[in-house]
């Protein structure tokens, strides 16, 4: 729906506006409604309605399908030729969906103008290009815009229009509906024949619609012909290198895009900034390849390019050096240097040996070591000063210079021996200031790694024992100053130092020894008798702090059950035995059962039998380690039970079952408990209420509902409370079972299949041994 609406009060008053350019259109009448005014400037072409294809709105899976019916586009074939690439792209194929024409675009039949107007006049009018090349507004006439640019045309309806609406209206030309025109496609594209397209359309996009170049097409002479005739001749490496699009022509209907056979296609490989197929003309060569790939890698072997070829059906090699064709110097004489390529030809560049040509490496006890750049006529100490120079530790007797040791390709390296002191004085005469060449490494030392590491060791009652490191002019005060002190457990009185060497006055050096052991005395506050005072540590003392045997921590007892007072009780003596820690807990309850008391006790001698000997089989250092660890956690193992008899401990004092309790021991006191357990082969184990008038093991075996399958009944034993277990004697075929008391557990073990065999022959022998007797006494009497 068209709009047009006057605002502007200065038309009405003016009585007529006429086209000065165009005498015979007759004149706006004044005060004119808007409608007549619109009726006056529409399009009253006959064909006006008959738009070009709005190409913005048709349907694009047309289109997409010309791409996707033809043949399928892979980088790995000989499609991966450079140029290829543009027409792969969706970008030159939405080309042609552009709404905004060049200024250079021709305007034809079919194309759609749109006219706008706002400010002193609003209104949107559209005319569409008759097949007379003319657009007809109304009240205007007919303008001829066939074959104008649509700069001109642009140009020419402002001037129209400017002289029938207000001054003060703003003017804008556009183009709405491009026409449509058709375009042949020949030679090798995958799609040939005709493709319809915007007439903004160029060949490019045109050869990318129909599907693309094929493998065998010629990108670098793409014809166009009108009529018969060829308008012009599109180069795509031209376009992709210069921006060169040839002549710029708009395509107009029933044109041809011709794609011809490609002349010839090389291939480039190896160190090219763009390796891959090319195609070039008949006139170009290696010169024109170097330009369309970017040229060669930094690192690319230039003077020794490879072209590969098949002559006369075989194959051969060229060397080629490139340096010259691409004469960086700029040498007139090399201006034209160039080498032929055939159709087929493969351009390999190789890149050039790894490895610094003019480089010294400096390793070793130097400041900054790593490769330095080699200088004609730089000599050993030049070097060293640039690398920082010598260290506090460098060892300066002797350093090495292995001539070539850089060159790992090099297996003749020699050595050349430097003495550096000359270097502290900055002497560059020395006879040891070397010239050194490319490829050679200079190493120093490190003057520590020719002595070993001094160090003392100190044990016992200090707060950080182990290894430090000696130091000039160390002694016993400043060792236990580093140690952090001595533990209050320490004897004061008693510090050995033992030494494994000694000093050699005759020969001023030191000399291995037989120990050597000396005892000296500390005040509490760290400080020595002015004799001890003097004494310097050597290199590998080994210093002993002694624990004072008067010293001794709180050591505890844990007392729980069924006593008055239980809880932790403290040793009153190294020999204190259980019944006066019994005493001191209040004495035993009513209900406490004394046969089930249990001691429980530090598994010292597990963890002495286990752990040492694993810790054995580590290594000497990682061993001691460990071990050390491990003997400082021994107040942290688990506890296992120990049996002991209360009763008897009670009632004889200081009698062998009086035990003599530990640091960390822990005494259970029961509650009586009534029951016994039945375990084992038996038809129904439970845990029965203890009887005292039957102590027997068969008693409660009958309660269990017997025997069950193959019990041994010789080896029935029984668990009482406090851990003690008795088993079965037996006398011929006469077991003697254990008695039974509270708490007790009797265990009914499975007989082994073969042990019955051995029982059923052990039954027989002895059986027989009373008949055996019985016939020897007869006789006797006989």
């Amino acid at each position: 729906m068209l709009f047009f609406c006057l605002i502007n009060r200065a038309v009405a008053q003016n009585p007529t506006i006429k086209d000065p350019s165009n005498p015979d259109v007759p004149s706006l009448p004044t005060n004119m409604p808007p409608a007549q005014l619109y009726d006056m400037l529409k399009d009253k072409n006959p064909d006006s309605k008959k738009t070009g294809d709005d190409i913005n709105k048709k349907d694009k899976i047309e289109k997409d399908s010309l791409v996707k019916e033809g043949t399928p586009q892979s980088m790995n074939t000989t499609e991966d030729t450079y140029g290829m690439h543009l027409f792969r792209s969706g970008v030159v194929a939405s080309i042609t969906e552009l709404s905004t024409p060049p200024l250079d675009y021709p305007i034809g039949v079919h194309d759609q103008i749109i006219v706008s107007l706002w400010n002193g006049a609003e209104a949107t009018l559209d005319y569409t290009v008759a097949r007379d090349g003319s657009i007809f507004p109304a009240s205007i006439g007919k303008i001829y815009l066939q074959g104008l640019t649509f700069e001109n045309v642009r140009a020419l309806l402002t001037q129209r229009f400017k002289t029938y609406v207000p001054p003060s209206t703003n003017i804008s030309v556009s183009l709405g509906q491009p026409r449509t025109i058709s375009v042949n496609v020949a030679g090798e594209a995958k799609i040939q024949g005709p493709v319809t397209v915007s007439a903004f359309t160029n060949a490019f996009n045109v050869i990318a619609l129909a599907g693309g170049p094929t493998d065998m097409a010629n990108l670098r002479e793409i014809q166009i012909k009108r009529n018969g005739r060829i308008i012009d001749v599109l180069d795509v490496y031209k376009y992709l290198t210069t921006g060169d699009f040839g002549k710029h022509i708009y395509l107009e209907n029933n044109d041809f895009v011709i794609l011809q056979t490609f002349e010839k296609r090389v291939k480039a490989e190896g160190k090219f900034k763009r390796p891959m197929f090319y195609q070039l003309k008949k006139d170009e060569g290696l010169k024109a390849l170097l330009k369309y790939t970017g040229g060669l890698q930094n690192d690319a072997f230039s003077s020794g390019v490879k072209v590969y070829r098949t002559e006369l059906e075989k194959q051969i090699i060229k060397d080629v050096n490139a340096t010259a064709i691409m004469n960086p110097t700029g040498d007139a004489r090399l201006r034209d240097q160039d080498f032929a390529l055939n159709d087929g030809d493969i351009v390999k560049v190789i890149a050039v040996n790894p490895g610094l040509v003019n480089k010294v490496e400096m390793k070793g006890e130097i400041s900054y070591p790593g490769q330095y750049e080699i200088r004609k006529g730089d000599k050993l100490f030049d070097l060293i000063n640039r690398a920082g120079g010598i260290t506090r530790n460098t060892f300066l007797p002797r350093a090495y210079i292995f001539r070539g040791g850089g060159d790992s390709t090099n297996i003749k390296a020699s050595k050349v021996e430097v003495n550096l002191t000359d270097i502290t004085t900055n002497d560059t005469s020395s006879i040891y200031n070397v010239e050194l060449f490319a490829n050679d490494q200079v190493l120093l030392f490190n003057s520590n790694q020719f002595a070993d590491r001094q160090y003392v060791e100190i044990f016992g009652e200090v707060r950080k024992e182990g290894k430090v490191n000696k130091y000039g002019g160390m002694t016993l005060q400043d060792l236990l100053y580093l140690c952090g002190g001595l533990k209050q457990s320490a004897e004061y009185g008693r510090i050995e130092i033992s030494s494994v060497v000694d000093l050699d006055s005759a020969k001023g050096m030191q000399q291995p020894t037989r120990t050597i052991l000396k005892t000296i005395k500390l005040a509490p506050n760290l400080e020595l008798d002015s004799v001890s005072k003097g004494i310097l540590l050597r290199p590998y003392d080994q210093i002993y702090v002694r624990k004072n045997p008067t010293f001794e921590l709180q050591q505890l007892v844990q007392i729980n059950g069924l006593v008055q007072y239980s809880g932790p009780y403290p040793r009153l003596s190294k020999y204190e035995r259980l019944s006066s820690y019994i005493e001191r807990a209040g004495g035993i309850k009513e209900n406490a059962d004394l046969s089930g008391a249990i001691l429980y006790r530090k598994k010292t001698q597990y963890y002495r039998d286990n752990v040492t000997k694993k810790v054995g089989s580590l290594t000497d250092s990682i061993g001691s380690i460990v071990l050390d660890s491990a003997q400082k956690s021994l107040g942290e193992v688990a506890k296992e039970p120990v049996s002991i008899d209360l009763y008897r401990a009670l009632k004889y004092k200081n009698s062998k079952y009086d035990i003599i309790l530990q640091e960390g021991d822990v005494i259970f006191i029961p509650e009586v408990n009534p029951f016994v357990n039945i375990e084992g082969v038996v038809q129904s184990p439970l845990k029965l209420t203890f009887d005292k008038e039957h102590t027997n093991v068969g008693y409660y075996i009958d309660k269990a509902g017997g025997f069950g399958i193959r019990p041994w009944k010789k080896r029935i034993y029984v668990t009482y409370a406090n851990g003690k277990s008795k088993r079965t004697t037996s006398l011929f075929f006469i077991h003697f079972y254990p008695k039974v008391k509270e708490g007790a557990t009797v265990h009914v073990p499975l007989r082994p299949e073969g042990a019955e065999v051995t029982d059923a022959v052990l039954q027989v022998v002895l059986s027989s041994i009373p008949i055996a007797v019985a016939a020897f006494l007869v006789k006797i009497i006989k």
